[in-house]
């Protein structure tokens, strides 16, 4: 994997509080990764949501870096609510609410050291994670003078895609960024679709037949293919980072998800 020379990105969690106060909060954008343990299949890792989400992370802050703004990268956070795997083994799920609050909170101590942009980054898309985490941003953008954005949403629930989980997508993208992490097995997999439909939603995928975990084509990953979609996420997130910092972006909700109850989530 070559992505570029290194790049020194400020990272939260090293910094001390009074490299902190004196930071130029107007130029400083803040990314916090967020991702899922939970199973992706018998060829990849449960962290690979996580580690997707990671690296997506560092190629942004390094373009913004090029832009002459100050990017500082946040410890991940790595469960989620996980609704439709959290009977595999490996998986670990938590409630919505958790990661509403957790992220409501994180956003308000930012706004409170006068830190005004917040990007999150995630490839988790279970629905119940999404509509915890706008609820969040827009409890804490209605309270504090701080702006967040969560592109990833918007652009995987744009696509109509039958290669749902763990399938040729995520594969290509770990064999690209961690060909070590995955099992050569995945060439051999054969193809799992699923039509599922509204009565089917609180179903888990081992209940709708998908009992080795992923839905998709995984035999079909190649690394170039892995290398195409990533930069292709990095440009969607770096424009909407941009789009932030100027005041145009605007958080954008899947209907389905803006709808969706909490109650609903299966634990």
């Amino acid at each position: 994997m070559k992505r570029g020379r290194k790049v020194k990105i400020a990272r939260f969690e090293e910094m001390r509080w009074k490299e902190i106060e004196e930071m130029d909060k107007k130029k400083s954008i803040v990314f916090l990764p967020m991702g899922s343990l939970e199973e992706h299949g018998p060829h990849l890792p449960v962290g690979t949501d996580l580690f997707i989400a990671e690296e997506i992370v560092k190629e942004v802050a390094k373009l913004v870096k090029k832009e002459k703004l100050n990017p500082v990268l946040l410890p991940s956070i790595p469960v989620a609510p996980c609704s439709v795997t959290f009977d595999f083994p490996g998986t670990l799920s938590v409630d919505a609410k958790c990661i509403e609050n957790m992220v409501y909170n994180i956003s308000k101590s930012l706004a409170l050291h006068n830190f005004r942009y917040l990007v999150i980054c995630t490839y988790h898309m279970d629905p119940f994670f999404i509509k915890a985490i706008h609820r969040a941003i827009r409890k804490a953008q209605a309270k504090f003078d701080i702006r967040i954005a969560e592109p990833g949403s918007s652009y995987f629930y744009e696509k109509s895609d039958e290669d749902l989980h763990a399938g040729e997508q995520e594969t290509s993208i770990m064999l690209y960024l961690y060909p070590h992490l995955v099992d050569p097995s995945y060439k051999s997999l054969s193809n799992f679709s699923l039509s599922i439909s509204i009565k089917d939603f609180r179903k888990t995928l081992r209940e709708l037949g998908a009992i080795n975990g992923y839905v998709g084509f995984p035999s079909k990953a190649s690394i170039e293919h892995g290398k195409e979609l990533f930069e292709k996420i990095v440009d969607f997130y770096l424009e909407n980072t941009l789009k932030l910092y100027s005041g145009e972006y605007s958080l954008s909700t899947p209907k389905f998800i803006k709808f969706l109850p909490l109650v609903l989530q299966r634990r």
